[in-house]
């Protein structure tokens, strides 16, 4: 089941299950997630903000890793388009790419609140 996209809870089920069902490690895990994508999400806006499509590559590649491993599935698939763009050397109204990217994360972190309480 996912949130409309936003989250796979079969990824975080599958989390819970390789951590031995440990819920506060989960909850370490899914806390260190958003503060990467926090910083992924500043330097992409410093790449932005300097105008370098070479500098969104490296951010967004961590990004949909990451975001990929804890069934942030929207924002994994936002942040591959940028990379491959990014990659390619055009990228299309970055500025506005960057922030949908980072409103997606927002709606990854309401939501993993919702089902995980203190995250």
């Amino acid at each position: 089941m996912t949130d409309g996209g936003t989250l796979d809870h079969g990824a975080l089920r599958y989390l819970l299950e390789i951590t031995g069902g440990d819920e506060a490690f989960l909850d370490e895990l899914l806390e260190t997630f958003l503060r990467d994508a926090d910083d992924q999400l500043a330097a992409l806006r410093a790449a932005v903000g300097a105008g370098s499509v070479e500098a969104l590559v490296r951010p967004a590649h961590s990004l949909k890793s990451s975001a990929a491993n804890v069934g942030a599935t929207r924002l994994s698939e936002l942040s591959r388009a940028l990379e491959g763009d990014a990659r390619a050397g055009t990228v299309d109204a970055p500025s506005e790419r960057v922030e949908a990217l980072a409103a997606e994360a927002t709606a990854v972190r309401l939501a993993l609140q919702a089902i995980r309480g203190s995250v």
